[in-house]
């Protein structure tokens, strides 16, 4: 942390030196080939810290803010609508445009009343429903290397598997799949601030041209459902509000699913007795998912404060960032034992990775779902999955952290 000689324009008056980490946040989680076990090393310093360079939200390079490195302060934060709120600066205003994103850049009440507009069709009934395509999306993707002994996970798998599942659901065609995702990774990893506002342009434009025909004619239940909506059981969503939703629907199903993915198959190339338990006892799955979903939680969230306050010894000012960052709270020694450690009979497997309070995930039912799904489809089929000798993964740090690169091999079961 800064001495007293070092404080710099970077640390505001009433910051104590001991608390400033001049650091990059997620430049340091990607010093090394595993994000979480790295960033865990900040839990030995101060519970709380002002940070040069934090991410906060979708898309953002970040700036000066506070970094939490505990998980109940995490929660503390994001059930305090009072003190700190959801899309204070929202993320259109980069490209000029000054709506936010619906739900997530509205707080209470604005927030629960666009949110009942979603809920039916991700609720447990809902997903229930989609099992079956679900299950669909993923055999068919499996068939493409079902008969060799490799693959490319990310590319051949699990950047596809989600994003077909949310193309169906949105009734996007699917051969816009590359460009959906060339504009998805321009926006949340630009290598360029140019490069950031050309991505998300283009898809506000391919977004305007798909809501107007959407309220003509939707083309699923999921865009029925929004397109004749009423705000508050009083009126109909504007054009406007259609497309912030679809907006935040586009950048949510893209891109933090299978993230995961990646990385519970990177663990799981590592950790051949896990495979073993789960082929023999798929009962045990659902609880397995848990507990890497607890280890492995991607995304990350902020906030903004939004009136003065001392939270626990620290003061805090009014527009200043407060960063959460989920793989902090996945790997807090404070919350579980040896907490790097995999290992699905914990006593208690209760985590934030889809985040908690007013702003948990909406998909998370889903998301639950997809990976359930393919450890089902790919464990009975795949014999010793692992990544070939000298090989390695590549990753992503940011608002989620991601797997862009993940060989495997295996032997296939039954030959």
């Amino acid at each position: 942390m800064a001495t007293t000689d070092q404080v710099q324009d970077w640390i505001p008056e009433h910051v104590p030196p001991e608390l400033a980490w001049d650091g990059d946040y997620h430049g340091f989680a990607a010093e090394t080939d595993d994000p979480f076990l790295r960033v865990g090393e900040l839990h030995a310093g101060p519970d709380i810290l002002w940070t040069r360079q934090v991410g906060i939200g979708l898309g953002s390079s970040g700036g000066a803010g506070w970094l939490l490195t505990r998980q109940a302060l995490m929660r503390e934060v994001l059930f305090d609508t009072e003190h700190f709120v959801s899309g204070q600066t929202g993320m259109m205003s980069t490209i000029g445009i000054d709506w936010k994103l619906i739900p997530l850049e509205y707080n209470p009440p604005e927030h629960q009343l666009y949110r009942k507009v979603l809920e039916p069709f991700f609720s447990p009934a809902s997903i229930n429903a989609l099992d079956g395509a679900v299950r669909q999306v993923c055999d068919e993707l499996v068939e493409g290397f079902a008969s060799r002994d490799h693959c490319e996970f990310i590319g051949e798998f699990a950047e596809k598997f989600p994003s077909h599942i949310f193309l169906d659901l949105m009734g996007m065609p699917r051969e816009r799949l590359g460009d959906f995702l060339a504009w998805e990774r321009g926006m949340l990893r630009p290598k360029t601030p140019e490069q950031g506002v050309e991505a998300m342009r283009a898809i506000l434009d391919y977004l305007e041209g798909f809501v107007r025909e959407q309220r003509k004619n939707p083309t699923s239940p999921l865009m029925k459902g929004i397109v004749s909506a009423r705000y508050n059981d009083e009126r109909e969503l504007t054009e406007t509000e259609i497309l912030s939703t679809c907006y935040l629907l586009y950048i949510g199903g893209l891109d933090t699913v299978f993230s995961t993915i990646g990385w519970i198959f990177w663990h799981l190339a590592q950790d051949p007795s896990l495979q073993d338990r789960l082929r023999d006892n798929p009962e045990e799955i659902p609880r397995a998912v848990e507990e890497l979903l607890r280890g492995f939680g991607a995304a990350s969230t902020g906030r903004v404060v939004i009136k003065d306050l001392e939270f626990h010894g620290v003061q805090m000012r009014a527009g200043e960032n407060v960063h959460c960052s989920l793989p902090l709270a996945s790997r807090d020694p404070d919350a579980y034992d040896e907490p790097h450690r995999i290992d699905i009979d914990r006593d208690t497997l209760r985590h934030i990775s889809f985040g908690t309070g007013t702003h948990t995930c909406l998909g998370l039912r889903l998301a639950r779902r997809e990976l359930k799904i393919v450890l089902e489809s790919l464990l009975p089929r795949f014999a010793n999955i692992r990544i070939p000798k000298g090989a390695n993964h590549a990753f992503h740090t940011g608002s989620v952290f991601g797997v862009d690169r993940l060989p495997l091999e295996w032997e296939l079961i039954g030959d």
